[in-house]
């Protein structure tokens, strides 16, 4: 599957996302029981069924066709872009090369040997890439997802040549070469892209970003290529591109288990309100890269997300993204991966087993373990379907090469560990974890608050949720609740952080008409932008029936734009099911955070 630009992509893609929290931990009462795991199957057909050996300029290679479609599964091409890209096809060496180290099939070689020529194929003389091809085999040139550029395309074309010439170096040497020579100029337009910026930094809503990266998702498949290369021929010029972008990744991270956005290695450099999981590889790539050239602050920043967001999506269940505001629709294999690998290279990097049973319990989504209760791969054909909506619980059965060579990425890494397969088959029983009340459903207790409907509900640089209101001195607005766990909580807010603020601007917590807590809300440096502000002290609930209220204080000609509340218990925690029948508990715990 194409990558699509960023604005339509976000047009095309709910959100889903509950606050996340400290690392987790098994219930020591009820450890996971270990059982005979079998291997998942890792079968090849489908992407195999995508595959198409053809002749450009009297050279063979491989492609793969974009997408596949319910029922018959026949080859669809990609309207107005062609018949294959890069993006694809750089996946797919990426498969059929794990395929060959782990089972010796030649042929799945020989399958990632023909493709590498066609990543090739696509390179221009400055080392930059094209995308796709036409149904004619020529070059799209000129497309938006296509043009030459060092875009995500590229980005994935250094991976695959990476991990090419890994492989190939002492099996096809005249082969490798051919590979080293494309990846170093490959290499070269990534250090053109950086060089002018590096070290400078550019500041939006008070956050320091590294200007010398735009994409810091896309660069972590760059990293990942420029790892696997050095590991196999270590030269200069390749580790100043890895610690020049290993330093970028890792600093684009903020927040914290209570703070958002929750340790997250935030995505685009045009927000800081926005991580998707599609795509986002940097904790994949910053362990890998972190072991190799023993940069222990990239290990540590990719321990961080894992246990701070990743962690926390086990016991939430999976999501797209947030921008800020949760929703479950467009939850899709490519981000369930980035997951998945993410957690395996903390556990190579850390050795810390947990890592690799949340590798597992992350996979499970491919085999049920999702809000549609849907395999979402099937290894009778190795099929990966494409997507899903956790609200309505609709499946796309379509499946692209994206969604099926992801899946199989996925779960070639689960299948080399014992304690990941162990947990690729559980079942989610049990949740305590955030609820979310949208703000315009609340009753209205003082005041005059006003909804609004925006007329687009992304901003530029985030999503709301649907409508909004509109608070005013001494508004105040009502929910009830019903708590099934006593404990303590916490109360965050969605809301349009102000550039210009004039006196005292807060959201006062209160519980059965007790005030227990307060949002302030700090002006935005710049201008007016969409975010989740977290309050300065929890507050306990019995189980049972609340009230709660949020009134706005401020001065008397001021307002706060609210898009919605999320109550969160510091101790949350996921009930998980083994084939065998018994169950486990992972719990979370936020209280050092909060107290």
């Amino acid at each position: 599957m194409r990558s699509f630009p960023l604005k339509v992509v976000l047009a095309l893609l709910a959100i889903l996302f509950t606050l996340p929290v400290a690392a987790p931990a098994f219930a020591k009462s009820t450890q996971p029981v270990a059982t005979t795991a079998q291997s998942t199957s890792i079968n090849l057909a489908h992407l195999d069924g995508l595959s198409q050996q053809v002749n450009i300029a009297g050279q063979q290679m491989l492609i793969i066709h974009v997408y596949s479609e319910y029922p018959d599964y026949k080859w669809v091409d990609a309207a107005g872009e062609g018949i294959a890209c890069i993006d694809d096809a750089a996946r797919a060496v990426i498969v059929y090369l794990n395929d060959y180290k782990q089972t010796h099939n030649e042929q799945s070689l020989n399958k990632a040997r023909d493709l590498l020529k066609f990543v090739m194929h696509m390179q221009a003389n400055d080392g930059e890439f094209y995308n796709f091809i036409k149904s004619d085999l020529s070059i799209n040139t000129d497309g938006v997802t296509s043009k030459k550029s060092f875009d995500w395309w590229a980005t994935r074309a250094m991976w695959s040549l990476g991990y090419g010439y890994n492989v190939f170096k002492n099996i096809d040497p005249a082969f490798a070469g051919k590979l080293q020579s494309s990846f170093l100029l490959s290499n070269t337009a990534l250090q053109r892209k950086i060089n002018g910026s590096y070290g400078s930094y550019i500041h939006l809503h008070g956050y320091k970003i590294p200007a010398w990266i735009d994409g810091f998702d896309s660069m972590s498949n760059a990293l990942l290529g420029l790892t696997e290369f050095y590991q196999a021929q270590p030269l200069n010029t390749v580790k100043d591109s890895m610690l020049k972008v290993g330093r970028g990744l890792a600093e684009y991270q903020y927040g914290s288990n209570t703070q958002f956005p929750f340790g997250a290695h935030l995505d685009w450099n045009g927000s800081v309100s926005l991580w998707h999981a599609y795509g986002s590889g940097q904790t994949f790539a910053l362990a890998r890269a972190g072991m190799l050239l023993h940069q222990n602050t990239w290990i540590a920043s990719a321990k961080q997300e894992a246990d701070q967001l990743f962690s926390h999506l086990l016991v939430t269940g999976m999501i797209n993204q947030m921008a800020p505001t949760p929703d479950k629709n467009g939850q899709i294999a490519y981000g369930v991966d980035m997951l998945v690998q993410g957690f395996m290279a903390v556990h190579q990097a850390t050795h810390d087993p947990r890592y690799a049973r949340y590798a597992g319990i992350a996979a499970s989504w491919f085999t049920g373990n999702n809000d549609a209760h849907f395999a979402m791969y099937d290894p009778a054909n190795g099929r990966g379907y494409d997507g899903l909506d956790g609200t309505t619980g609709k499946v796309s059965l379509n499946s692209g090469a994206e969604s099926t060579i992801e899946a199989l990425m996925a779960l070639q890494v689960v299948n080399q560990n014992p304690s990941a397969l162990n947990m690729v088959n559980v079942k989610t029983i049990e949740r305590h974890t955030a609820s979310i009340y949208e703000a315009e459903s609340a009753k209205i207790a003082a005041g005059n608050p006003q909804i609004i409907t925006p007329d687009s509900n992304w901003t530029g640089e985030a999503q709301y949720s649907g409508k909004m209101v509109k608070m005013s001195n001494n508004d105040q607005l009502q929910q009830e609740l019903q708590i099934t766990h006593s404990g303590k909580y916490m109360l965050s807010a969605a809301l349009v952080k102000p550039h210009i603020v004039t006196g005292k601007l807060a959201l006062e917590i209160g519980i059965d008409g007790h005030h227990v807590s307060t949002i302030q809300v700090q002006r935005s440096p710049d201008k007016d932008y969409l975010t989740l502000i977290s309050p300065d002290q929890a507050f306990a609930l019995t189980s049972g029936k609340h009230t709660l209220s949020v009134t706005l204080k401020a001065g008397a000609s001021a307002s706060l734009v609210v898009d919605n509340v999320v109550l969160q218990p510091l101790k949350e925690y996921a009930v998980f099911q083994m084939p065998n029948g018994t169950n486990f508990t992972l719990k979370h715990n936020l209280a050092g955070d909060r107290a």
